[in-house]
């Protein structure tokens, strides 16, 4: 079974045989919208002690190549978006000097929820575009997830992406290494018993 997407039929099957962020990105119909910004990631470089990678687009290719391990096409797509907006965000904060990206998160998820191009890319490999936009909108907010009131913890636990959202932010993580077997060692903060 195939969807249909512009002029390129995709196979539902694609997103198993995906091996790297690259060949993904480098499929026929990929939106001009990614690439374009992809391409831009290239040449923003982040807080070292956060992201010792030397770039943006290096840190989504990381991400998503992380992601594919676990063959979820939501987490795959979240993966390759969710800071697809930091070059659009930009700005240098004046306390440290390092670029700083506030509202990337709901750029991307607004994005997604407004570009029916974009939707029916992500349709294509069988992904749910709502998913994707919810995930990369709430990627931040999970980091901070630790300082949160326990009764904001509950409700944000209670989100249908939740148990998604463990592993993207795991892989999000490039201060850790990525362990599908043992997320919590590769979050930003730790649960408390």
């Amino acid at each position: 079974m195939g969807f249909l997407f512009g002029e390129y039929s995709i196979d539902l099957g694609t997103m198993k045989k995906i091996e790297s962020f690259l060949q993904l990105i480098g499929l026929p119909g990929t939106p001009h919208d990614v690439t374009f910004r992809l391409e831009a990631l290239k040449g923003l470089r982040e807080r070292p002690d956060f992201h010792p990678e030397e770039s943006a687009f290096e840190h989504i290719k990381i991400v998503t190549d992380r992601l594919i391990e676990t063959g979820d096409p939501d987490l795959i797509l979240a993966g390759c978006l969710h800071d697809l907006f930091k070059h659009d965000t930009v700005r240098i904060n004046p306390k440290n000097g390092f670029p700083t990206c506030p509202g990337h998160d709901s750029a991307v998820a607004s994005f997604i929820r407004r570009e029916k191009g974009i939707q029916e890319w992500i349709e294509s490999f069988g992904a749910d575009f709502e998913t994707v936009a919810s995930l990369c909108k709430d990627h931040m907010r999970f980091h901070q997830f630790g300082q949160m009131r326990r009764s904001k913890q509950e409700e944000f636990m209670s989100r249908p992406h939740w148990k998604k959202l463990e592993v993207l932010g795991a892989a999000d993580n490039m201060l850790e290494e990525f362990d599908l077997n043992n997320l919590e060692k590769s979050w930003k903060w730790k649960r408390k018993d």
